[in-house]
């Protein structure tokens, strides 16, 4: 019985490791999206301080966003994969 003890301490150290990398990339992810984010405001706030946006500021802002949409899906892909790897509910660790 002692033998199951530290074989599942042993694993759920390693799964604790796993989900810690992630979380952390996670929240490094989160804070390079809420730049991108901040950025396009400000491109945007100023675009509409004189109440006309130039052809070159539109196309900045549609760049931008459109840089951000393309990372934000990239990360989803990499959240789909992490759920994937999960086990299913009618699976056991036993």
């Amino acid at each position: 019985m002692n033998v199951f003890f530290v074989n599942a301490s042993i694993f759920l150290k390693v799964i604790e490791k796993f989900l810690f990398k992630k979380i952390q990339k996670h929240e490094k992810e989160k804070i390079f999206i809420k730049m991108q984010l901040n950025s396009i405001r400000n491109m945007v706030s100023k675009a509409l301080s004189d109440d006309e946006i130039s052809a070159s500021e539109f196309e900045n802002i549609f760049s931008q966003t459109r840089k951000q949409n393309e990372t934000y899906i990239k990360f989803e892909e990499v959240d789909l994969e992490i759920v994937k790897m999960l086990p299913k509910k009618s699976e056991s660790f036993v």
